[in-house]
């Protein structure tokens, strides 16, 4: 708008125009022009008053350089910052993506994986050790010896404040996770409740939501759950079609209450696809061997097409009862979904609703829902095993292919370790925890007035956190669960 108000005028009708310093002395100079008649002076009018609104214009965009050069100098102190966070890191250990860039440049101690860390198993540098210590000790100085007696619940309340900062500044935790330290510290302490601090955050289910993904990206990431059907199948040695259906449909049922029905479909599924068609292939494979046996004892064409036939018969009967796997894993997570308020989204949103505000806990849930849940999960495994088992003429997997599955997870993740064995003791000690709340800890720890100021939320997130305290043998320099892997899967940072 202003360059148009800047247009130049045509010279017949402003000759002296080129002699003004300003559109203002432009502006006030026109009505004493005289070499202009009179049919001219209307539209110099009009041009005066273009040139006066051309001044104002420039005078408001004066009034803006100085808010937009404000708004240029921060953009260029936080990309300096960014920059001089990313020079903490070395080229190699450099995300690619734009988001992880971002929070390379948040977390650069977090991303430079292949720095030296000589402290904590490998698991830290010495600033984060220097961070872990100053927090801890401070947490300790002004939430145990209260210096400020008069205002105990204050100075515990700036001893988990300090703690916080310093993992922060020293990045001890991600930084996303020490976020979470407020919402354990802060009822364990007896300032608040978890129901009243989950409301900075999200609501006290969202953050029992949180804590089991957490765990469940772990056991993802380890392959714990397909160990632990390997192991099962192993031990049945040759796997017929019933039991099949029978240990994936339990090991669904079972991982579902504890874990998400969702996620625990999208890691057995994947399994259960490689074991069908590793059972296909072998059906094929004694297909073909009978046909090379007809051949070599000079059996007639007719013999042939029907060892043929008979091998693709058995072949297709074993593709059904693939699809009827597939269902069953499906509706056995579902069914083991609906024992656990954590089992089912739709279980969140209900426990989440304010008319049960307070009313419901895991293990409440837990007592109302399971034996809906096994019924259901009892029923599905009757239906499909009369829609896609009782006929089905196939004598089973053997030994020999579930075998092979496993030293192919071998190959892949090698024995298993001890990253494994203490995501399965975080698993446990969680589940325990959920179970035994209501006899201990909301006893333990209550208000002045009697009430409970620890639930579930709370102590659900304290195992999962430790997953990124416990160095991982698999990628040393790492802890178990990192962010990069949580980011991953779950971007709620």
């Amino acid at each position: 708008n202003i360059l148009k108000h800047f247009a130049p005028p045509p010279l017949g009708r402003l000759k002296h125009l080129d002699t003004m310093s300003s559109p203002r002395a432009a502006a006030s100079s026109i009505p004493n022009s005289t070499s202009v008649n009179s049919q001219n002076m209307g539209e110099d009018d009009s041009l005066r008053r273009a040139w006066q609104l051309g001044a104002e214009s420039t005078s408001e965009g004066d009034k803006d350089l100085p808010r937009a050069n404000s708004l240029m100098d921060r953009a260029d102190s936080t990309i300096k910052m960014a920059g001089s966070n990313l020079q903490l890191q070395r080229a190699d250990t450099f995300p690619t993506e734009d988001k992880e860039l971002r929070h390379a440049a948040t977390m650069p101690m977090t991303f430079d994986i292949s720095a030296a860390r000589p402290f904590c198993c490998g698991l830290w540098k010495l600033q984060q050790l220097v961070g872990f210590v100053l927090g801890v000790v401070s947490l300790i100085v002004f939430s145990v010896i209260h210096p400020i007696e008069a205002h105990s619940a204050a100075t515990s309340m700036l001893g988990v404040t300090l703690l916080c900062a310093c993992f922060w500044i020293f990045e001890v935790l991600p930084v996303y996770i020490t976020a979470l330290l407020p919402m354990v510290c802060i009822p364990l302490m007896s300032i608040q409740s978890s129901e009243y601090i989950a409301t900075a955050y999200w609501n006290w289910v969202s953050m029992l939501v949180v804590a089991t993904y957490l765990v469940d990206i772990a056991m993802e990431h380890v392959h714990l759950p397909r160990r632990i059907a390997l192991a099962l199948l192993l031990r049945v040695g040759v796997v017929r079609p019933s039991t099949l259906l029978a240990c994936f449909m339990g090991l669904c049922w079972v991982l579902a209450m504890f874990l998400n029905s969702i996620a625990v479909t999208l890691v057995i599924t994947p399994f259960a696809i490689s074991l069908t068609n590793a059972a296909e292939e072998q059906v094929r494979n004694a297909a073909d061997s009978s046909v090379d046996y007809a051949q070599e004892e000079g059996a007639d064409e007719a013999a042939l097409q029907e060892a043929v036939a008979r091998g693709n018969a058995e072949a297709q009967r074993l593709q059904h009862f693939a699809d009827g796997v597939l269902i069953g894993i499906a509706y056995s997570a579902s069914a083991g979904g609906i024992a656990t308020i954590t089992g089912a989204i739709p279980n969140y949103f209900l426990a989440a609703e304010s008319a049960l505000a307070g009313q419901v806990s895991w293990l409440s849930w837990f007592a109302f829902a399971f034996p809906t849940s096994l019924a259901v999960g009892v029923l599905a495994y009757i239906v499909l095993y009369v829609r896609y088992v009782r006929h089905l003429a196939f004598e089973g997997i053997s030994k020999e292919v579930i075998e092979q599955e496993y030293q192919d997870l071998i190959c892949e993740m090698g024995p298993m370790s001890r990253d494994e064995v203490a995501v399965a003791c975080v698993q446990v000690v969680q589940i325990l925890m959920l179970i035994f709340r209501p006899f201990t800890f909301s006893n333990w720890v209550t208000s002045p007035h009697g009430d409970a100021l620890v639930n579930d939320a709370t102590l659900a997130l304290v195992p999962a956190m430790t997953l990124f305290l416990i160095p991982s043998v698999i990628s040393p320099g790492q802890a178990i669960l990192t962010w990069p892997t949580v980011h991953e899967k779950f971007d709620f940072g």
